[in-house]
């Protein structure tokens, strides 16, 4: 903990030296409840020094970076959980940035708070606004009043089950703010709606999910008027959430019947995109045997993606995933257990994709793997070959696996296997087994 606080008093040593270089300051945070609650953290904090503006985005992209700069220019930019998978890209377009955020990292160099660069996982140790509180400690004392918000941003990222870590720090450092019961904690110098903290978290997710960001900053200020419309919207959203999530568990059985030859429950509809993410968050609770990927056909996709920690250990990951699969026709990535994309391809390509790279996740405890890969003319001798293939696949050695599929007119053998001499041996059965298929079909 020792070195990520020491990281923190760095950054804001940075912004202390660096107000006389700019006008503004702008925060730029992600529409879920940690980022807003992050966003909340550094408004109390950075308005006592300057003039700040808050941005809350769905997500950021390449275009995203291009109209921020445009805006924002040479003023700083504090960019809360989000921003580490553009790191590069952020240091070539703006002249002072800061970044807190939680999520895995690519590319980053200084100004960069995350507790990836520390031995930690923020997908269960920390939270863009517990990033966001340990840089505000350093700058405004006061905002310790407030480290309830770090919890709760914790809460909305599902990472208080149980609180661990970093997180457990803040508690611990916040006596008399925090009252534990199990998974849930309760605040003590909120109002009284808000002192549960999973009602807190929902109630701020709600604003941001239904576009209304703004309001949910206030809440986290404790605006009474602005708490009174957040329940009203938190009404609209919850029935909205609980009529898409009756509608799947009532097809439960046909939801497992349609995916039961793929690494990944698929659950695809025309809903509302923003509730991509809160269903995924419940149904892996009941489809939890496998990865639950939720999918909105509106406009281009809209993809939610939530694991549990057995699936993580077994090693899944799921930004991975996501960002392979979407890679040259949209955008995504995250953490191991939780993701999103946008995908601006087919839906069955995506869903080919992203099962393809979960399948080659869940096989990585074997030592030594391989591929075979065969270009057919077209898909219906592909599937054949596989098929075909398949058959003899079903008394491999307990040490090896192997998994013949096609992909349209590709057929592919994935071989992994804990020997190397098993491993050899099996490749030559493999080639003589399609050498053999493919001279039966002539």
């Amino acid at each position: 903990m020792e070195h990520i606080q020491k990281k923190a008093a760095e950054i804001a040593s940075f912004f202390l030296n660096s107000l006389s270089r700019f006008d503004k300051v702008y925060i730029v945070s992600h529409k879920d409840t940690d980022g807003i609650t992050a966003c909340a953290l550094l408004y109390l904090t950075l308005t006592r020094f300057k003039k700040v503006e808050t941005k809350i985005i769905p997500q950021i992209y390449l275009k995203t970076l291009d109209e921020l700069k445009k805006e924002i220019g040479d003023n700083l930019v504090v960019f809360s959980d989000l921003g580490s998978s553009f790191c590069r890209e952020i240091s070539e377009k703006f002249r002072y940035y800061i970044i807190l955020d939680h999520h895995p990292v690519k590319n980053c160099k200084e100004n960069v708070l995350n507790p990836h660069l520390f031995g930690y996982n923020g997908a269960y140790d920390l939270s863009g606004a517990g990033a966001a509180y340990f840089f505000c400690k350093n700058l405004y004392p006061g905002i310790k009043k407030y480290s309830y918000l770090a919890i709760v941003g914790a809460i909305g990222d599902k990472q208080n089950d149980p609180f661990q870590n970093l997180n457990l720090e803040i508690i611990k450092e916040g006596k008399g703010i925090f009252e534990r019961y199990g998974k849930n904690i309760f605040i003590e110098n909120v109002e009284d709606d808000l002192r549960d903290g999973e009602y807190f978290s929902s109630l701020v997710n709600a604003c941001g999910t239904l576009n209304k960001a703004d309001l949910g900053l206030q809440v986290c200020i404790q605006n009474k008027e602005a708490i009174k419309e957040a329940k009203k919207i938190f009404e609209q959203y919850d029935e909205e959430l609980n009529t898409a999530l009756k509608h799947f568990l009532g097809n439960k059985d046909k939801i497992i019947e349609e995916n039961k030859e793929r690494s990944v429950y698929f659950i695809v509809s025309d809903m509302k995109r923003s509730l991509t993410g809160p269903l995924s968050t419940l149904l892996i609770k009941v489809f939890n045997d496998k990865p639950v990927i939720v999918i909105s056909k509106r406009n281009n996709l809209k993809i939610s993606a939530r694991g549990t920690k057995k699936l993580v250990s077994q090693g899944l990951h799921l930004g991975e995933a996501l960002k392979t699969a979407v890679s040259r026709k949209g955008e995504g990535g995250g953490h191991d257990i939780a993701s999103g994309a946008v995908y601006n391809g087919k839906i069955e390509e995506f869903m080919e994709k992203v099962d393809f790279e979960i399948k080659k996740q869940f096989k990585k405890r074997f030592l030594i793997e391989g591929e075979i890969i065969i270009n057919y003319e077209d898909e219906e001798t592909a599937a054949s070959t596989a098929e075909a293939v398949n058959v003899d696949n079903e008394k491999t050695l307990k040490a090896t696996l192997i998994e013949s599929y096609n992909n349209k007119n590709e057929f592919i053998t994935l071989i992994k296997s804990e020997n190397i001499g098993t491993f050899k041996n099996v490749i030559d059965d493999m080639l003589v087994c399609i050498k053999s298929s493919e001279i039966m079909k002539e």
